[in-house]
């Protein structure tokens, strides 16, 4: 035995050399060049952040105004814009026009005196300048009689047909007053006056200005008024 040749074992019939397997590369281990993670990762960059630039800052404000804008605006439309409607009675013992008198008012009440409404008509006016009864040509009809609450305002105007329906025999009372103010104008009178009210909204053309504006002293106003009792409104 000393004496043979070995050789080796791949070159016996019927054995085969095994090839070593492709080292796995560890979890933690970096990707090899061909893998598609390499490559995704590759590609997934993260992106500067964009300076926010005076500009861009303003034009933010100016968004976001927009946005609380069009809010507000839309919860007013069914105080200021489209409030609740009363049904105009057949027939009442007070048609109250609560200042100022405007043409567009002065003239509802004409129309509904004209119809028969009512015979009996008060007009809120102011002690002096355009919205006086000395100014105010509708003062001299018959039926027609002018006052000056105290104070000047819807709640003053409540607390001034206490007195008035009850010197007058006056048992219902239609009020009326241009279409921002109805909703204000009804919750003030169900807490001040305790007669029957109907209120009636009158028509009358305001522009955007004019509507920023109502939307703004309207809500203040019931804001106020709803934190204020009775006895104590001033608006």
């Amino acid at each position: 035995m000393s004496g043979a040749t070995l050789e080796p074992l791949s070159a016996v019939p019927g054995t085969r050399r095994r090839t070593p397997p492709d080292p796995v590369p560890s979890a933690g281990g970096p990707p090899g060049p061909g893998s598609p993670r390499g490559a995704a990762s590759g590609s997934r960059r993260r992106r500067p952040r964009r300076r926010l630039t005076p500009r861009r800052l303003v034009a933010r404000i100016v968004g976001w105004a927009a946005a609380a804008g069009l809010v507000v605006a839309l919860a007013g439309l069914p105080l200021y814009v489209f409030p609740p409607v009363d049904e105009m009675p057949a027939e009442t013992d007070l048609v109250y026009v609560i200042g100022p008198p405007t043409v567009q008012r002065t003239s509802a009440e004409r129309a509904l005196h004209l119809e028969g409404v009512s015979d009996l008509a008060l007009y809120s006016t102011s002690d002096h300048g355009g919205w006086s009864a000395e100014a105010l040509p509708v003062c001299e009809e018959e039926g027609v009689v002018c006052a000056h609450p105290e104070p000047y305002t819807t709640k003053g105007e409540a607390m001034f047909l206490t007195d008035f329906a009850a010197e007058h025999g006056v048992a219902s009372t239609v009020v009326l007053t241009f279409t921002p103010h109805v909703a204000r104008t009804r919750y003030i009178f169900d807490r001040c006056y305790e007669g029957d009210v109907t209120v009636v909204a009158v028509d009358q053309k305001l522009n955007v200005l004019e509507w920023m504006y109502q939307y703004a002293y309207q809500t203040a106003a019931f804001v106020k008024a709803i934190a204020t009792p009775c006895d104590a409104l001033d608006e």
